[in-house]
């Protein structure tokens, strides 16, 4: 055995021996990336609650500390003893991604959100594209897992039938996208802009394709400039179009696209994508679940895929892709004809169908219930 699996094991044995913190609560967000997503809304929730709670969160970096509020305390997770000691002694595990963790001492519990509406395959569905590694941990984190959240019915039959998990699935809706609902939209559309020094009446097209594993980048051409002019001609007013591309392969895609810091501009580096959607007018996207996230403020939303057939052979879907609730383009001639032909009333009415026959449970209310299933717990 290496000397650091067995530096590991004795934190872990470690661990074991230390008491747990009834009060303490342990979030992770995409492995250590920061203040984001399911878990945020979730934290936020406590936060505001006014209950006595110790709020720690898992992160990679100083800069994802940095992301942190006041009243939530940052674990290096690259620091085995602090990462196995917090693990070891919060009461509450609340995570959006799977856990490589051994396992879950006696009185502890572990939420899971997971982060998104699955269009692509995933998980026992999608074994042909996981590693053996993935898989073994995957099965040990359901294992561990006390209750997944779903935010609809097609959810919910997929984390039982594809999770390898037979435990308690928990329709609360989905906790980021809580911010869609009320007052907090409109506020996030005004910082998003405020944030990226652009004007207070600028109309926002974001562009936020998903990742593809063997970094394949022709499939990201889309000509900004012409989308901006198409939503001009459409929807009127002046726009800009925020580029927000995957953390992978942010930093090798450099020349890409023409940012000028007004009509096309670089929003990669946004902390938090939920805000982005928030202040966006209008979503392109390729086979992310964000677009079941945006759909929800009842904005245009686009499909822009230049690599259908290759990505299929790769993932493959849960829905045909002709079949969602959004037009789809194939080229940029494509997607300016659909944007000036566009018809909302029709796209709405596919939209709210779509959330009828899946059993969406999104009421901006999600992070309220989650907070009590994790009171509940604490004792």
């Amino acid at each position: 055995m290496a000397l650091r699996d067995l530096v590991s094991k004795g934190l872990w044995g470690l661990g074991a021996l230390m008491p747990v913190d009834r009060r303490k609560i342990l979030f992770s967000s995409y492995y250590g990336r920061g203040y984001s997503d399911s878990p945020k809304a979730i934290c936020d929730a406590l936060l505001a609650s006014g209950e006595d709670v110790n709020l720690c969160w898992l992160v990679k970096s100083e800069a994802e500390a940095a992301s942190l509020p006041a009243g939530v305390k940052a674990v290096n997770q690259n620091n085995a003893f602090q990462r196995i000691m917090a693990y070891s002694t919060s009461r509450v595990w609340v995570d959006n991604c799977r856990k490589y963790v051994p396992r879950k001492r006696k009185g502890q519990f572990y939420m899971q959100t997971w982060h998104g509406f699955a269009l692509k395959m995933i998980e026992a569905d999608a074994t042909h594209a996981l590693e053996d590694a993935y898989i073994r941990g995957s099965k040990n984190d359901s294992r561990m897992t006390d209750v997944i959240v779903s935010g609809s019915n097609f959810m919910t039959g997929l984390y039982k039938k594809s999770f390898w998990y037979d435990g308690k699935v928990e329709e609360l809706g989905t906790p980021r996208n809580d911010i869609f609902f009320g007052q907090t939209c409109a506020d996030l559309a005004k910082k998003v802009r405020r944030e990226l020094n652009l004007p207070a009446n600028r109309h926002l097209a974001l562009y936020a394709p998903t990742f593809r594993a063997d970094q394949y980048f022709d499939c990201y051409a889309l000509d900004a400039q012409r989308l901006v002019s198409a939503c001009e001609r459409r929807f009127g007013g002046e726009w800009t179009v925020l580029i927000r591309l995957h953390p992978n392969i942010a930093g090798k895609s450099t020349g890409l696209f023409p940012y000028d810091g007004q009509r096309i501009v670089d929003a990669t580096a946004y902390p938090d994508m939920q805000e982005l959607l928030a202040g966006a007018d209008m979503l392109l996207t390729d086979y992310s679940s964000s677009m079941f996230d945006y759909a929800l403020t009842g904005k245009p939303c686009f499909q822009f895929a230049l690599d259908v057939d290759s990505y299929t052979r790769e993932r493959n879907f849960y829905f045909p892709l002709t079949g969602l609730p959004f037009p789809m383009a194939n080229s940029n001639e494509e997607l300016e004809s659909i944007i000036q032909n566009y018809d909302q009333t029709h796209w709405t009415a596919r939209w709210e169908q779509f959330q009828q026959d899946n059993g969406f449970r999104e009421d901006g209310q999600a992070s309220e219930r989650c907070v009590r299933w994790i009171l509940d717990r604490l004792g």
